[in-house]
């Protein structure tokens, strides 16, 4: 297995995904307050189409809690193992990039999982270096540059998979 970095480096970038479960949970939130708005507001005839909209906040408040609950489980996996420095090459997938991680003596082949937070941006890099983190379904990798600026860094949820031998 390959040596984690220190410590006083991966708790801060770990304590980052926290953030991204926080977002998932504000977003519930909107999406309750919009329920409750479109539902009270609808009852006026001239609000009638704003009870259709209501259903897209039906399923918009289960989402955002399964998006909360995926970040924090893939949280508590990154701390559980620590984070990993590696060498990353993002592939293009049909649906979902794969990524091949190099770890100092062991190779990963991971696909992207379903979220707002996604790799065909990094398509085409090649040997880039990232921060692993978790294991099985629960893993990310960490990008080292973020949307805005390039000190930002930008985490992406994957899981492992068995390479092609085909």
């Amino acid at each position: 297995m390959a040596p984690t970095i220190h410590e006083e480096v991966a708790t801060p970038l770990i304590g980052k995904l926290s953030i991204l479960e926080q977002r998932a949970t504000a977003w519930t939130v909107f999406w309750m307050a919009y329920f409750v708005v479109c539902r009270i507001v609808s009852e006026d005839p001239r609000f009638e189409v704003l009870s259709p909209l209501s259903l897209a906040a039906f399923y918009g408040i289960p989402a955002c809690l399964y998006a909360a609950w995926l970040w924090k489980s893939r949280r508590r996996s990154a701390s559980k193992t620590g984070l990993r420095e590696a060498t990353a090459t993002v592939r293009p997938g049909w649906l979902y990039p794969r990524i091949d991680v190099y770890l100092e003596r062991d190779y990963k082949l991971l696909q992207t999982r379903r979220s707002l937070r996604i790799a065909p941006r990094f398509e085409g890099l090649e040997k880039v270096p990232v921060f692993v983190g978790g294991e099985g379904t629960d893993m990310i990798v960490i990008f080292p540059r973020g949307r805005f600026t390039k000190d930002t860094l930008y985490a992406v949820p994957v899981k492992e998979i068995e390479p092609d031998t085909r």
